[in-house]
Parts: C-alpha cells; structure tokens; sequence
C-alpha cells in the first residue's frame, strides 16, 4: 500500500461554521469550540468546515479547499 500522508502534518486547520448563506458565525483553530458552536446554531442549519493553512502568518496560503465536516462531527455525536 502507498503511503499518501506525510509522517508530520505542519499544516494549520481553521474551523468555520457558516450559517444557511455560507457567512462565517465563527473561525478558530479550536476544534472544540467549533463543535459547541456549531451544536449551538445548527437550528440555522449551521455547517461546520475545514481548510489547511501553510501558516498561521497574515500571508498564509490556503492548501486546497474547504471541506465540510458537519456530517462526520454529527455522527460521531450519536
């Protein structure tokens, strides 16, 4: 089997939980807070995502896309 994945990830995660229109009611790199947020809104059909930052700096590149994750934090929930 190859190996895809690097021993190490130096990438920064930024969570985002976006409300129904895609706008941004919370942004962090905790992921806890992330999951209390997104539990708090999702009556709004709140979203919860992720993307992979090369830097946590002002002129940090995004490393792909954003990635919805709302579906596994909720099941793993149950």
């Amino acid at each position: 089997m190859t190996n895809f994945h690097p021993k190490e990830y130096n990438l920064i995660n930024l969570y985002e939980v976006v409300n129904s229109q895609g706008s941004a009611i919370w942004g962090g790199e905790d992921e806890e807070q992330a999951i209390t947020w997104l539990r708090l809104h999702l009556t709004e059909n709140a979203r919860l995502l992720v993307s992979a930052w090369d830097s946590d700096e002002e002129d940090a590149q995004l490393v792909g896309q954003s990635i919805d994750i709302t579906a596994i934090v909720m099941a793993g929930a149950k």
